[in-house]
């Protein structure tokens, strides 16, 4: 009786393990499928969209509440994507591609793209090129860094929100602006008053600021190796100053881009007063590092700014 039993226990379990390789081929033939109809979708909503997609771009640094937008525009056929964004007005086409990856499909930019350049200074939850497709819908697309930093970490990085531009209110006011700031020197050598209203009922105290012109130095040297600036002909480097009731002044390295003002913290460059610790001291006082531009007036600025779902949490006015 005993040899049957182990027979029959050997018979069973042969069963098991034949159903489960069955099973896991079933899997694997199905998820194969789901790969490749979900990376159809992706393909026909990237098309579909002739005002492009907006992808927010999410920090690590815990005080700041925002998200820079980026306006995508996508040409499926020829796999080139246009950018509006605080770094220039469409002035910069790169190319993108779409590949199988493991269970779903792999989206990634070309180097020399705003997304490397993006990676390049660091700080924000762009850790990898290339991104994993999570869901596609008429509406929003999910994506995910495909690493969690270097090329030796683990996969599964940050989740991206794209949202279709179409009928976006914040796009035409961000949009309607034709005056350069840079070009405003009104604005420049004079201390100016800043004011912020926050969505999250938060408090802030009207700061002094002001903007000064780099020396003609450190512009040929911002030019030659800083990503930001050297990779977008139409951003120019300036200092937004931070004048604290007390303390020592903030002087930190900003930009004016497309009607935008913005500042990026990086260890890459020094000193750490005009890259690092200074953008992080206006980030903790605005809890933004960045400022879309809405309208420039005689004697001040109307700026807001967004979060990871295209609300408006910042608005404010810079004035002389």
């Amino acid at each position: 009786m005993k040899t049957i039993y182990k027979i029959t226990f050997f018979i069973a379990i042969m069963a098991m393990l034949a159903s489960c390789k069955k099973d896991e081929l079933l899997d694997g033939s199905q998820a194969k499928s789901r790969a490749n109809a979900l990376e159809k979708e992706f393909k026909t909503q990237l098309h579909n969209s002739k005002d492009g997609w907006v992808l927010f771009i999410t920090t690590t640094n815990p005080d700041i509440k925002t998200a820079v937008p980026l306006i995508l525009k996508f040409d499926t056929a020829l796999n080139k994507v246009s950018v509006k964004s605080i770094y220039g007005n469409e002035d910069r086409t790169t190319y993108f591609n779409i590949s199988a990856a493991t269970g779903m499909p792999l989206f990634s930019f070309a180097t020399g793209s705003i997304i490397s350049d993006i990676y390049e200074i660091g700080g924000t939850n762009v850790t990898d090129y290339f991104f994993k497709v999570l869901s596609v819908s008429k509406d929003v697309i999910e994506l995910q860094s495909y690493r969690k930093g270097t090329a030796s970490a683990s996969e599964g990085g940050a989740i991206f929100r794209m949202v279709k531009n179409e009928n976006l209110p914040w796009v035409k006011d961000w949009e309607q602006e034709t005056i350069k700031l840079f070009a405003q020197t009104r604005f420049f050598g004079f201390y100016l008053n800043a004011e912020m209203t926050y969505a999250s009922g938060d408090v802030f105290t009207p700061a002094r600021v002001y903007f000064l012109n780099q020396s003609a130095g450190n512009v040929t040297f911002l030019k030659a190796n800083y990503p930001t600036i050297s990779n977008n002909k139409t951003v120019d480097a300036v200092t937004f100053g931070y004048a604290p009731p007390v303390g020592a002044a903030q002087t930190p390295l900003a930009m004016m881009g497309y009607n935008s003002i913005f500042y990026e913290s990086t260890l890459s460059f020094t000193p750490a007063s005009l890259f690092s610790t200074g953008p992080q001291a206006l980030m903790k006082l605005f809890k933004t590092n960045y400022f879309l531009i809405r309208k420039i007036n005689t004697s001040s600025i109307d700026v807001f700014a967004l979060d990871k779902d295209g609300k408006e949490i910042i608005t404010g006015k810079i004035s002389l």
